[in-house]
């Protein structure tokens, strides 16, 4: 598969038969690692999460982001709401079949925390930080192609606020480092979902010319 299919069919996939082997884990970390990074940085750092007491308890917190998120998106759009949430006690939370397919996603694949080294050169300014998680994440990009371009798929499961922080605590990583994202890889459990119509931007609506609105 050469590199512009791979574009083609990369898709997130969130269901998995199981994980990649060890030799297959390396090959698409040797790919990541061939972004490009600024200033050649390289501040990439990656976790191989094999504990299964670990990857639950990763796997329990992104089950409780989802279903906060889930709440605050409903009492964003249904204000009426939080007084109903006052009036009954939530215990346990509504259930959210999506959250609860994430988490079982992180049974069946093989899980790698993909760490930012923060900063670098002289005063640390708060660039450096944006442009090392640019390399990173164009890493990121590089281990999905390859991924797919094995035939194997691969989720990104983003934390925020304070589940990140209870990852970065749980793994262990230090304060000069921080948590891009989690990255479940694995043998597909489902077909690639086909784009539909209007997903996608149309071609070229994004291409500006000299001037942004200038259309080229």
């Amino acid at each position: 598969m050469d590199v512009y299919e791979a574009i083609e069919k990369r898709r997130t996939i969130r269901s998995f038969k199981q994980g990649v082997t060890d030799e297959q884990l390396e090959k698409i970390f040797l790919a990541g690692v061939k972004a490009p990074s600024g200033s050649n940085i390289q501040p990439w750092e990656f976790i191989v999460i094999d504990d299964p007491a670990v990857i639950d308890k990763i796997a329990e917190i992104k089950y409780e982001q989802t279903l906060k998120m889930t709440l605050d998106n409903l009492f964003l759009n249904y204000p009426e709401t939080i007084e109903q949430v006052f009036r009954q006690k939530y215990n346990p939370p509504p259930p959210a079949q999506g959250s609860l397919k994430q988490k079982q996603a992180y049974r069946n694949a093989t899980v790698v925390a993909v760490c930012n080294r923060k900063g670098h050169g002289i005063g640390r300014k708060s660039w450096m930080n944006a442009e090392n998680a640019a390399s990173v994440w164009m890493c990121i990009e590089n281990m999905m192609l390859a991924a797919t371009g094995d035939g194997l798929g691969m989720q990104i499961s983003i934390f925020r606020e304070e589940h990140k922080i209870a990852v970065e605590s749980l793994l262990g990583i230090p304060n000069d480092c921080e948590l891009a994202t989690m990255l479940l890889i694995g043998v597909p459990a489902e077909l690639p979902r086909e784009k539909l119509e209007g997903m996608t931007r149309p071609a070229f609506s994004w291409l500006h010319r000299n001037k942004f609105g200038v259309r080229g």
